[in-house]
């Protein structure tokens, strides 16, 4: 035996301890494609039942979603499967994406801080408009838009991410300048980065999502012109007013001098007479 492969304990749910495999499994590109059910299924169904993504050669899982039933056919690099629960028949694999970009539309003076955004966003047919996320949140993601489990799974543990977004800049002689790489929101599909031109004239910024096991790659591009700094405001020298501290010392010692010997002469005077 090469590997073994369980779908996890499901407590009371079923009577064998775990979800059983009754259906047929497809195999295609190194990969096995079996969901959970039994022969003669209770009423209403046993919850837990996944369509379940296993390495061929290892028996790691790769992914699973919700859902009981058979998978029908892989070709072109998408599979087709058809849930018991709902009744639905889904198609899995690749979706397109869509980059926006957007940066300040207005000349920015040279040592300004400019902000570039836009969104990296999900165009399959089920779900076209709603975020690209991680291929870790892929099935959160599915289940809460199709299978109405929470967005933060049915244990509320899990946060969803999103996707690596690489922002460049290139001047107008294209030599590129790489402004770096985030990761976009994963609820709401939405990315910035703030950069500081160090030079004027005027740059191409591109936005672009490499795309993954999930979604194709796209890409996007503006512009924005930097222009001269500001001219530095030359403050007037201030000068230093004179210092009459010593001045004031002096004086005012003179006036004690003057007073001891004006006491001193009215007290002869006084011994005189």
């Amino acid at each position: 035996m090469a590997w073994i492969y369980s779908a996890g304990d499901s407590g009371f749910e079923t009577p064998y301890g775990t979800w059983p495999f009754f259906t047929n499994a497809i195999i295609a590109d190194g990969k096995i494609y079996s969901a959970n059910g039994e022969h003669s299924p209770t009423t209403p169904l046993p919850r837990g039942w996944k369509l379940h993504c296993i390495d061929a050669f290892t028996g790691e899982g790769i992914w699973n979603i919700t859902g009981g039933g058979a998978p029908a056919a892989v070709a072109d690099g998408y599979l087709t499967f058809d849930d018991r629960y709902d009744g639905y028949m889904y198609v899995y694999g690749k979706g397109k994406s869509a980059t926006t970009v957007t940066a300040p539309d207005v000349v920015v003076p040279k040592g300004t801080g400019v902000v570039i955004k836009g969104t990296v966003l999900d165009q399959s047919p089920a779900q076209p408009g709603t975020p690209c996320v991680s291929k870790d949140s892929m099935a959160t993601q599915m289940e809460y838009l199709h299978m109405q489990k929470p967005i933060d799974g049915m244990w509320h543990n899990l946060t969803i991410t999103g996707v690596p977004v690489t922002i460049t800049a290139l001047d107008s002689n294209g030599s590129p300048t790489e402004i770096g790489t985030v990761t976009s929101d994963g609820y709401y599909g939405t990315f910035s980065k703030t950069w500081t031109p160090t030079a004027e004239g005027d740059y191409k910024i591109i936005a672009s999502f490499a795309g993954d096991d999930s979604y194709g790659s796209s890409a996007a591009s503006t512009t924005i012109s930097v222009g001269p700094a500001p001219a530095q405001i030359e403050l007037p020298e201030q000068v230093t007013p004179p210092d009459y501290t010593m001045t004031i010392i002096f004086g005012v010692i003179a006036v004690i001098i003057a007073v001891i010997i004006s006491v001193a002469i009215a007290v002869l005077l006084l011994k005189k007479r």
